[in-house]
């Protein structure tokens, strides 16, 4: 999606973390990022690619195949992605390509919680080196439980021939 349709949604003054990641996402330069590839079939639409990732990151969301059954069942994204949906490999060549940006973003996310926080009396200040960091650790989260799930699909059971075969020795 073009930065011009995401200002569509631009409030100055986010009130929702929707808002603020709408925000976030529309302040990235075209240039800061890799599009997603034509080469991955119907799924094209980077900006929303990459506020759909920071939006469930900052609500501690962060398999990319959560992610991509999410969007399968979400009629709103349905009608702001119009092409289809992302899949895991997508989402997670996405995050790789753009780390930075996504940091970026999820800073920004997160910064926008923190204030309502703040606004609660719930915290007291927000420091943006700990913003950062935490950025930076849902970003690993993620990489992590990708890994884990990839992990599961490389490892396949043996054919029974193999484990009887094993005994007979």
């Amino acid at each position: 999606m073009p930065r011009t349709a995401f200002q569509n949604f631009l409030t100055s003054n986010p009130r929702t973390l929707e808002q603020a990641v709408h925000k976030a996402v529309c302040a990235i330069d075209d240039d800061s990022f890799q599009p997603v590839s034509p080469d991955d079939g119907m799924f094209a639409q980077t900006r929303t690619l990459l506020a759909l990732m920071t939006f469930c990151y900052a609500r501690q969301l962060y398999a990319s195949t959560d992610l991509s059954d999410i969007v399968r069942r979400d009629e709103d994204f349905v009608r702001l992605s119009g092409e289809g949906f992302p899949q895991a490999r997508i989402i997670r060549r996405f995050r790789v390509e753009n780390r930075e940006v996504l940091h970026r973003c999820l800073v920004a996310a997160l910064h926008f919680l923190v204030e309502q926080k703040i606004s609660l009396g719930a915290l007291t200040k927000v420091s943006d080196v700990q913003l950062a960091e935490e950025a930076n650790r849902r970003i690993i989260m993620a990489t992590f439980l990708d890994s884990l799930e990839l992990d599961g699909e490389q490892v396949q059971d043996p054919p029974v021939e193999l484990c009887f075969a094993a005994f007979k020795r």
